[in-house]
């Protein structure tokens, strides 16, 4: 197969590979659209100078399924799907991606491959932030006159998380800076847009029951620690840089919790099949009109060129939404 490869000095290359072998529990997958991600950049720019070979990387995608594990259960060959996968497995930057089933769901039917492809990594993100760490319920009733701060509203995880929480009956209050960004947060739903280059805070009106910050950790953290009400919630997922001084949240008796998408591939957790189920969930609810698509720029067909421009767009970090590419 045709992929996309790192090399070395941290360029692309387009080169031949092996086709993927798939285990039990795994999916073989054409890929049809790519996104690129923040991850993608930092992974990218770890490259050292003595690595063999190249490195495939890509962890957004939208395809057909080719074959399947002996395993595998409520996939077919033919399915489309869509599917963040596994950092530790070869990326989607290529004509085919093995994957392991229990992370994978049927594709939106209302999305195009390229809007389907946008939304896996971030939709997750946001999914396992929102209900897993800071604890929002399902149901709308139980979130009915509480409210989440949004701190990095108009990037992909923020434009999912704003979604979600308004489908789910939350107040949401998301930061942007730019009139553009601004924008797009009330667009997606948003109650209130404050400014995130100044003081959260006294633009509040009282504290919120929920954190989750989307932008620099570092940056926010005395933000975060001064909106969070007694007994909140706050999720980050950004790395810190600098120790962080956790007694802040102390006298609040808040509790801090990291989110890192990964973790349960990582890992093999039990609840795998969860991711899943998440995105069976958020398939379903983009097809009965809730939850709207978050793509916003297209890079064209997957090429060294295209790549390389999507992923300085990226890096750039004033990304409104997300980027998706066309595969091979």
């Amino acid at each position: 197969m045709r992929a996309l490869g790192i090399n070395s000095q941290q360029g692309f290359e387009l080169s031949e590979f092996p086709d993927p072998a798939i285990g039990d529990y795994d999916l073989l997958v054409r890929v049809k659209a790519v996104a690129v991600n923040p991850v993608d950049i930092k992974l990218k720019a770890s490259i050292k100078p003595d690595q063999a070979g190249l490195k495939i990387l890509g962890f957004d995608a939208c395809g057909e399924v080719l074959a399947t594990g002996a395993r595998v259960e409520g996939f077919a060959v033919g399915d489309r799907v869509f599917y963040a996968g596994d950092v530790m497995r070869t990326g989607c930057f290529a004509e085919q991606q093995a994957v392991d089933s229990r992370l994978v769901a049927k594709a939106p039917q209302s999305l195009s491959d390229l809007e389907a492809a946008a939304m896996p990594l971030v939709g997750l993100t946001a999914s396992e932030a929102l209900f897993d760490h800071l604890g929002m319920s399902l149901d709308a009733a139980a979130n009915q006159g509480k409210r989440i701060l949004i701190i990095g509203g108009a990037g992909g995880v923020g434009s999912m998380a704003t979604q979600l929480a308004k489908q789910v009956g939350g107040r949401v209050i998301a930061t942007a800076s730019r009139a553009d960004s601004q924008a797009w947060c009330r667009q997606l739903g948003a109650d209130q847009v404050i400014d995130h280059n100044q003081p959260l805070r006294p633009q509040l009106e009282e504290e919120v029951d929920w954190v989750l910050c989307a932008a620099d950790t570092d940056s926010h953290l005395d933000n975060m620690a001064a909106c969070i009400r007694p007994f909140g919630k706050v999720c980050a997922l950004v790395s810190h840089r600098q120790p962080m001084d956790m007694n802040r949240f102390k006298n609040k008796s808040a509790s801090f919790h990291w989110e890192f998408m990964f973790t349960r591939a990582m890992f093999k957790t039990s609840d795998q099949s969860q991711q899943g189920a998440y995105l069976q969930r958020l398939a379903q609810t983009v097809d009965a009109g809730s939850i709207r698509s978050i793509l916003t720029q297209q890079g064209g067909q997957l090429s060294v060129e295209t790549l390389q421009a999507a992923f300085d767009q990226v890096a750039g970090g004033r990304m409104i939404g997300k980027m998706a590419l066309k595969g091979f």
